[in-house]
Formats: C-alpha cells, sequence, structure tokens
C-alpha cells in the first residue's frame, strides 16, 4: 500500500512540473535543435577575371592558390598550379580574389601593403575603395580614423591625446582627400588637412591649422615614387612659398617594405627633412619603424624615432 502511494504522489509530481513547464514554454525533454550540427557556411563562388587569382580555403585548414574555371550544382574546377581540382563545394570555407602581380614563384602569395594609401605621415596618389578604412597611432598620442565613402573620395578625422594640464588643449583634424586620377601606373589625388587647438579659443585666437596639397605616386604596388606639393597655413595666413615632397616605398620581402619620405621646406630655421624606415605588415595590420633627421650642422645619427601602425577594416 506504501509503494502504491508512492507511485501516485511520483506521478503527481511529474504532471504537475510538466503542466508548469508546458505553461513557461520550456521543454522536458533535450532540444533537438541544439543537438543537431550548425549548417555549413555558405561561400560566394565566382569565376575571377584575369587581373586576378584565388586563395580557396577547405575544411581540413588547407589552402590552395588558382582560379575557378566552372562552378557546378555540387562541386567546382578550380585550376592550381598541381592541375584541374574537383572540388565539392561543402568543403569550401573561403575564397579570397587577389591581384595575379601578388603571387610570386612557386605560387607564394605576398599580402597587399594594407596601408598603401600613405607614407609615413604623407599620403600617396593612391585612395581607399568605397567601404574600405582603417585606424592609425602614431607615436601613441595622434589617432586618427580614415574611410573610402567612394573609391574617388577618402575622409578623415583625428585628434591628439597628449597629456596635457588642460587636456581641451589637444588638437583635432579632418583630412578630406579626393581621387583626380587612377590608372594601375599613375595616381592623383589632392586633399588637405584642416585642423583646430581647442585651448587656443580661450584667448580670443584663431586656432586654425592645416595644409592644402596634391600629390601623385607613379610605379606598382610594391615599388613606387610618391612627389607631392603643398601650402600650410596658420589662421587666416597661408605660407608664402610651397613645402615639397618626394618618398618612395619599395617591397623587400612578403612582409616587409622599405619606406622613405623627404621634404623641401622655405623656412629660414629647417631647410629640409629627410626621413627612411621599414613597414612591417600582414594583410590587415601594418607597423612603421623609422627615424626622421633635418640635414645640417645639427644633424643627428640614425634619426629621431618614428613609430606608427595602421589596422585596416
Amino acid at each position: 500500500m506504501p509503494f502504491v502511494f508512492l507511485n501516485r504522489e511520483i506521478c503527481m509530481r511529474a504532471t504537475w512540473l510538466a503542466l508548469v513547464a508546458g505553461l513557461l514554454g520550456v521543454s522536458m525533454t533535450p532540444s533537438l535543435r541544439a543537438q543537431q550540427p550548425a549548417p555549413p557556411k555558405v561561400v560566394a563562388l565566382h569565376i575571377p577575371d584575369s587581373a586576378h587569382v584565388q586563395i580557396i580555403r577547405l575544411r581540413d585548414g588547407s589552402s590552395i592558390v588558382g582560379r575557378i574555371t566552372e562552378i557546378g550544382a555540387d562541386t567546382v574546377r578550380f585550376a592550381a598550379s598541381a592541375g584541374v581540382l574537383s572540388i565539392a563545394k561543402a568543403d569550401i570555407t573561403a575564397l579570397q580574389d587577389v591581384a595575379t602581380s601578388s603571387v610570386r614563384k612557386g605560387g607564394e602569395v605576398w599580402p597587399a601593403n594594407p596601408n598603401a594609401t600613405r607614407l609615413l605621415f604623407a599620403p600617396t596618389g593612391r585612395m581607399l575603395e568605397k567601404g574600405e578604412g582603417y585606424f592609425n597611432d602614431t607615436y601613441l598620442f595622434l589617432l586618427s580614423v580614415h574611410g573610402g565613402l567612394s573609391s574617388r573620395f577618402t575622409l578623415g578625422g583625428g585628434m591628439s591625446v597628449l597629456p596635457l594640464d588642460d587636456f581641451t588643449d589637444n588638437a583635432l583634424y579632418i583630412m578630406p582627400k579626393v581621387g583626380v586620377y587612377a590608372s594601375p601606373k599613375l595616381n592623383v589625388a589632392v586633399g588637405g588637412v584642416a585642423g583646430v587647438i581647442g585651448g587656443a579659443f580661450d584667448d580670443d585666437q584663431n586656432a586654425g591649422f592645416g595644409i592644402v596639397y596634391a600629390v601623385g605616386t607613379a610605379g606598382s604596388p610594391d615599388q613606387s615614387v610618391t612627389f607631392g606639393t603643398g601650402f600650410a597655413y596658420a589662421g587666416d595666413n597661408f605660407a608664402d612659398y610651397p613645402v615639397l615632397m618626394l618618398g618612395a616605398d619599395t617591397r623587400l620581402s612578403r612582409r616587409v617594405s622599405f619606406v622613405t619620405e623627404n621634404y623641401v621646406i622655405p623656412n629660414d630655421d629647417v631647410h629640409g627633412v629627410v626621413s627612411y624606415g621599414l613597414r612591417f605588415f600582414g594583410e590587415k595590420l601594418s607597423a612603421d619603424l623609422a627615424f626622421w633627421n633635418a640635414p645640417g650642422e645639427k644633424l643627428i645619427f640614425p634619426g629621431i624615432p618614428y613609430v606608427s601602425f595602421s589596422v585596416k577594416f
């Protein structure tokens, strides 16, 4: 008799728990949906143009360089250095187009310079594509963000974060840039830097400063020369003579480039500035380590260090 009563009590409790769970929308059994594996990621597949090859990444972690030549219902035909392969679509986890010029002997792909729109401080004639952008940090205290609003217009903005007694004494600046001409071997742009120093407004001073410039870059993505000129201004006054700039960059290895940026300045105290350094980079991140110097009697060797890094997004 006690056994029957105990069974009844257990059944009643189980029934009440089931009713409460039903009212609360809680399942008493393990979710079948949770036990099912996530659906495979769908990768958009396409046949590249003649100026690009592709890196295809497979589910086993391997990658192959070549190009898709045919897309079937369940497989793709992929022409690689080892021959034409038939690859199941379900095994493809990523597909990336890269410029043919990035492929070296043996099929090794060198990543493109992720910060090709600038030398050290100075811009190049190259433009960001629409939707591209990067964050830059120079000397830890100069921060800026740049984005391509179109393939012909880039807008940047930034600020200094120097540890001053009054933080509002830091500078704010914007950097618009417009592409004038673009071809595989020559890119020309015009732009400017317009900034203000916040604390100067407290003294009823005109705090504006900046430069308007024109710049051109000639050469390939791995080796180019950049030349430019601009008029600096402070307040309502422009400089009487333009600043001239000549820079260059050349690829030394898969992840290292040499960069130089040099100026002729019409100033009684400093007539020129020269710089040289290295850029280390991957697909998204680049870091610059360089040295600045002013030729003359006060030449310092190897120069004033310059440190900067950029993250592309």
